[in-house]
């Protein structure tokens, strides 16, 4: 439950974070759109967020595999 907590911490802190490179952030404020300055944060936040989910899933599949191998089992006869 712990990491339940800390994931979606993390996740929505994200959204208040979301920074643009100095060049990208004035080319879209100097065209006046801000659906295309909205655009382009969410589909940063997509790119940095994505690697992590992957690599996290793959990480907890093999820890519940491995929680799942190793589980008491005891003898029938």
């Amino acid at each position: 439950m712990r990491w339940l907590s800390l994931t979606i911490t993390l996740l929505t802190t994200a959204a208040i974070a979301a920074a643009q490179c100095a060049l990208c952030k004035a080319a879209v404020q100097s065209s006046g759109n801000e659906g295309l300055a909205q655009g382009l944060r969410w589909g940063i936040l997509l790119l940095l967020v994505m690697p992590y989910l992957v690599v996290g899933s793959i990480a907890f599949a093999i820890y519940r595999a491995y929680r799942h191998q190793n589980r008491w089992h005891p003898q029938q006869n």
